[in-house]
C-alpha cells in the first residue's frame, strides 16, 4: 500500500541528503494530501475530519520541513560559493544541548537573573567553528501552519531582542502555511482594514519578514514583509553579506 506518511518522510530525508529540490520538496509535499486524505478514509473511517487529520500532521512536520528546505538550500549554495558553507539551521534543543552554551547566550533574553530562550522553532546561525564566541545569530524563525492567536508571541521576542544591544541586531522571521489564510487580502470580508486581517497588519509591522508556503499566494499579495517562501533565501543571503560587509 502506497504510504503518503512514508512518502513525505522520504521526502525530507531526500532534502537532508542534499537529493532534493528545496524549491520542488514542498509542492510534493502538498501534492500529498488527496492520498492521505484517501487513505485515511479508505482504511480508517473512524476518524471523522480526514482534512483536520492532515493539517495536525503537516503541523508537526513543520518545522522539521522548514529545516530540512533551508538546510539543503545552503548546502546547495556553498558548493558554489565556499563563503556560505559557515551558515547552519539548528533547531530550539540544539541551541539548549549544553555543548551549544555560547550560542544560548548570544540569543538569551534576560529576565532578572534569568536567561531564557525566545519562544522559536529555528535558528540560524554563523558558525565560527574555530571560535564560537565570534559566531552570530543571525535569525530566528516561528514555523507555524497557521497563526491562531500566536502572533503575538513572535512580536513579544522580537521586542525583547531589540531591547538589548547584544540580540537587537536578530531578525525574527516567521514561515507559515497560512491556512486560515490571515495574509491574504480579502477586501469582501468583515474585519479586515484595507484588506488586511489584523494578525497580518501586527506582523508586517513588528517582525523582520513574513514568508507564505503556499502556491496560491499571488505576487499582489506581496510588500516588503510579506513574500513567498522562498524569498527567505535571498533575505538570509543578503542578511549574510551585509554582515560580512
Amino acid at each position: 500500500m502506497n504510504d503518503p506518511k512514508k512518502n513525505i518522510e522520504n521526502i525530507i530525508r531526500d532534502l537532508e541528503a542534499g537529493n532534493k529540490d528545496p524549491n520542488q520538496a514542498w509542492l510534493e509535499i502538498k501534492d500529498l494530501k488527496k492520498s492521505y486524505v484517501e487513505n485515511l478514509k479508505t482504511h480508517h473511517s473512524h476518524i471523522k475530519d480526514p482534512e483536520q487529520s492532515w493539517h495536525s500532521f503537516i503541523g508537526r512536520k513543520f518545522e522539521n520541513i522548514i529545516k530540512s528546505i533551508l538546510s539543503a538550500y545552503l548546502k546547495e549554495i556553498s558548493k558554489k560559493d565556499k563563503s556560505f558553507s559557515t551558515l547552519r539551521v539548528l533547531t530550539d534543543n540544539e541551541i539548549k544541548d549544553k555543548k551549544n552554551e555560547i550560542l544560548f547566550r548570544k540569543i538569551a533574553v534576560k529576565f532578572g537573573d534569568y536567561l531564557l530562550l525566545p519562544d522559536t522553532d529555528l535558528v540560524v546561525v554563523d558558525w565560527n567553528v574555530d571560535d564560537v564566541w565570534n559566531s552570530d545569530v543571525l535569525a530566528i524563525i516561528s514555523c507555524k501552519t497557521s497563526l491562531r492567536e500566536r502572533i503575538a508571541q513572535a512580536c513579544y521576542w522580537k521586542l525583547k531582542l531589540l531591547a538589548s544591544d547584544v540580540t537587537k541586531n536578530i531578525k525574527v522571521f516567521l514561515v507559515t502555511a497560512d491556512n486560515d489564510q490571515d495574509f491574504y487580502i480579502k477586501s469582501n470580508l468583515k474585519n479586515r482594514i484595507n484588506g488586511k486581517s489584523r494578525n497580518r497588519i501586527i506582523a508586517e509591522y513588528e517582525l523582520d519578514g513574513i514568508y507564505i508556503l503556499r502556491d496560491d499566494f499571488e505576487d499582489e499579495e506581496e510588500n516588503s514583509k510579506v513574500k513567498k517562501y522562498e524569498k527567505i533565501f535571498i533575505d538570509l543571503i543578503n542578511i549574510f553579506n551585509k554582515k560580512r560587509g
